[in-house]
């Protein structure tokens, strides 16, 4: 079992590595993976400059303990801005990192991840348009391993007027083309979506175009490490998939399930 998308008191979790580290253990996980948010623009919810160091201080110290029972990895969630991806590849060297997940949170300046009452402003349809081409760009900019909740826009429960599947297709082969995995994230099914990252249909199309898979529950809490994570395999399962990818040193191997 994997865990690669967590986050701690360095972005907007509310708990710190080792009680999250001790959460993952107690879950029995084999490779646990911490991956706070980096983005460009600062905002509060992300990891400070001023802070980078510690971090890396402190991760590595975990990584080196010899008593683990756990794998650790050094992950980071980093927001694709686009037009910036030159910024966000000389940050992002600034640590060692096992994997990166590539999010998109902003449709222009407008951060639809964190607020509902956007939305009623907004052309629903345009919106998914956008996303999609954002999170297609994303993955073709070779900043990534693990695109993060692919269809994070269904969060707030707002759905286009048109069917969904031609943009899954299209968005699935580009992954594929890409060469990036995807995380089925189990937060979605606390969200006012009620369902996991992403839906049946859009992972059918991504197993469809061998895309492979790894597990996130996007913790904010300790207590929500691994949620919901054997009700996502036998998801998985259903799909096709037996294999869940992992990292270390951002090269990718696989772990049968």
């Amino acid at each position: 079992m994997i865990d690669y998308h967590s986050h701690s008191i360095y972005s907007d979790g509310k708990n710190t590595y080792h009680e999250t580290l001790n959460r993952a253990i107690n879950k029995n996980l084999k490779e646990f993976g911490f991956s706070d948010h980096l983005c460009i623009y600062y905002p509060d919810w992300a990891i400070k400059k001023e802070n980078f160091q510690n971090l890396i201080n402190e991760i590595i110290k975990i990584k080196s303990r010899k008593d683990l029972p756990i794998e650790v990895k050094f992950g980071l969630e980093v927001d694709y801005i686009e037009n910036r991806e030159d910024e966000i590849r000389k940050c992002m060297e600034l640590f060692p990192l096992d994997y990166v997940i590539g999010s998109v949170h902003y449709v222009g300046n407008w951060n639809f991840d964190t607020k509902s009452n956007g939305y009623r402003s907004k052309d629903i349809n345009e919106f998914y348009k956008e996303y999609y081409r954002l999170i297609q760009k994303a993955a073709r900019s070779g900043l990534f391993d693990i695109m993060g909740h692919i269809d994070v826009v269904k969060k707030f429960n707002y759905f286009p007027g048109f069917d969904l599947n031609t943009i899954y297709e299209q968005t699935a082969k580009v992954f594929s083309e890409s060469d990036v995995i995807i995380e089925f994230n189990t937060s979605g099914k606390d969200k006012p979506c009620k369902e996991f990252y992403p839906s049946r249909e859009f992972l059918q199309h991504c197993y469809n175009h061998d895309v492979p898979v790894t597990l996130g529950s996007d913790a904010h809490r300790a207590k929500d490490v691994a949620r919901y994570f054997p009700e996502a395999l036998e998801k998985l399962k259903l799909i096709g998939y037996t294999q869940l990818a992992s990292f270390t040193n951002r090269e990718r191997k696989f772990l049968d399930f």
